[in-house]
């Protein structure tokens, strides 16, 4: 890989809309050996989408708004950044799923915690920006 490779994908904040990640995450990320390919993109494909569902379902956003995603790709690392205009996330606030209760919702940050390398939230004014992080094993 000579740079990094970046990508970007504009949805619209519905369920439906979120189908689009997986096609958009595959093409975004075409220079990777495919066995590397296989390894992360389910991870990264389901921590994005755990991520965006959120967006859906608290963010609050207007309607024309859009949940934003921007990729970057380098030897080191594959990166997703999720952002958006909605209401601000407040990690503290998030439950963690008690053991041994059968709950519908609620799973989706720890779920997408799993998935990946790092995941790192900030609010730049008013805005929300989540990063997604999977370390790569070897050049890919």
């Amino acid at each position: 890989m000579s740079g990094p490779t970046t990508a970007t994908l504009g949805l619209a904040p519905t369920e439906l809309a979120l189908r689009a990640i997986g096609p958009w995450l595959a093409r975004s990320v075409g220079g990777l050996d495919p066995a590397t390919a296989r390894s992360l993109l389910p991870r990264m494909e389901l921590a994005v989408h755990e991520t965006c569902m959120n967006v859906v379902h608290h963010a609050a956003l207007s309607d024309g708004e859009q949940i934003e995603l921007a990729l970057t790709l380098d030897p080191d690392h594959l990166t997703v950044w999720v952002r958006d205009s909605g209401a601000a996330f407040d990690q503290a606030g998030v439950p963690e799923p008690a053991g041994g209760q059968l709950r519908e919702r609620g799973y989706g940050v720890k779920i997408a915690r799993s998935l990946v390398d790092e995941l790192t939230y900030r609010r730049q004014g008013s805005r929300n920006e989540l990063a997604l992080r999977i370390d790569l094993e070897g050049p890919p």
